[in-house]
């Protein structure tokens, strides 16, 4: 178990995209809940995470498992926030025999590879 402070707020994955965005971070996830509270369980590792609102106005958080699901999250949104949090038409992917790829911006921006 790993208990840390959350830098983004959870409730960034409330809106329509930043909940695509983690979703491209950690695809194999399922959330629950909404705002401070939210779950994250990757139903192929068994991971999970738990955000909640702490005593000093911020966000805790509790990861369990292989994966620090939550770690992987909020590296991606912060991503998309730093590009000024564009909506979807501003992603493309990239689909070869390699690989599948979703990217920002541009084909050689930040981007995040999908599982095959």
């Amino acid at each position: 178990m790993r208990s840390a402070r959350a830098r983004s707020t959870p409730a960034k994955l409330d809106d329509w995209t930043g909940g695509w965005v983690a979703q491209l971070a950690a695809p194999s996830a399922e959330r629950m809940g909404a705002g401070a509270e939210q779950i994250l369980w990757d139903v192929s590792t068994g991971s999970q995470a738990r955000t909640a609102p702490d005593t000093n106005g911020g966000w805790s958080v509790v990861q369990r498992g292989p994966a620090h699901l939550w770690d992987q999250v909020e590296r991606a949104v912060r991503r998309w926030q730093a590009a000024g949090e564009p909506h979807q038409e501003g992603f493309g992917i990239t689909v070869s025999a390699a690989g599948q790829r979703v990217w920002l911006g541009a084909e050689d921006g930040p981007g995040w590879n999908l599982p095959i």
